[in-house]
C-alpha cells in the first residue's frame, strides 16, 4: 500500500469508508470503522475454535485452556470495539478539522487495522503448533498482541480528542 495515503488505504480495506471529512458523517464513518474491525476480529475466532476441537479429539485436552481464554479475549475486544460509547462528541459537532489533524486520525486507525492483520499472523502460527510448547509459546505472544491491541484501541478517544 505504498505511495497511497492513510485515507486511501483505509478505504481500499474497508467498503464504503470515506473519512471524517464530511460532518454530517463522521458518525457513520467512525461506526464503519469499528464494526469492520470487529468483524475481523470475530473472523479470527473461528481458527482458534478449530483448534480447540482438534486438540480435544486428539486428547490434547491440557491445551484447550489458553486458547478458550484467547476465544474469549477476543470476544470481549471485538465487542469492545463494537460498542464503543461517543464519548468524544467534539470530534462529531466541530464544523471544520484540520486536514493535518484528520492524517494523523486515519494514520492511528490504519494502525489497529494493521495490529488486527498481525494477530491474523499470529493465529495461523498458534494453528500450525504441533506440540505443547510451540503452542504454549505461541498462545503467550497472541494474548500479548491482544492485550496491545485492546490498550491501543484505549488510546484512539485521545487521538480524536486532539483533533477538537
Amino acid at each position: 500500500m505504498q505511495g497511497k495515503s492513510c485515507l486511501q488505504q483505509l478505504a481500499s480495506v474497508i467498503p464504503g469508508y470515506s473519512g471524517y471529512l464530511d460532518k454530517d458523517r463522521r458518525r457513520d464513518i467512525d461506526k464503519l470503522h469499528r464494526e469492520h474491525l470487529a468483524q475481523e476480529l470475530e473472523k479470527l475466532k473461528t481458527p482458534l475454535t478449530n483448534l480447540i476441537r482438534d486438540l480435544s479429539e486428539t486428547g490434547r485436552i491440557t491445551e484447550i485452556k489458553p486458547i478458550e481464554r484467547l476465544n474469549g479475549k477476543l470476544d470481549k475486544i471485538a465487542n469492545r470495539i463494537r460498542y464503543a460509547s461517543y464519548g468524544y462528541s467534539g470530534f462529531f459537532d466541530v464544523v471544520k478539522v484540520q486536514e493535518l489533524e484528520l492524517d494523523k486520525l486515519y494514520q492511528f486507525d490504519l494502525s489497529l487495522i494493521e495490529d488486527t492483520e498481525a494477530i491474523k499472523s499470529q493465529i495461523v502460527a498458534i494453528s500450525e503448533s504441533s506440540d505443547a510448547s510451540s503452542l504454549k509459546t505461541a498462545a503467550s505472544s497472541l494474548e500479548k498482541a491482544l492485550d496491545s491491541l485492546d490498550a491501543h484501541f484505549s488510546q484512539r478517544h485521545k487521538a480524536i480528542e486532539t483533533i477538537v
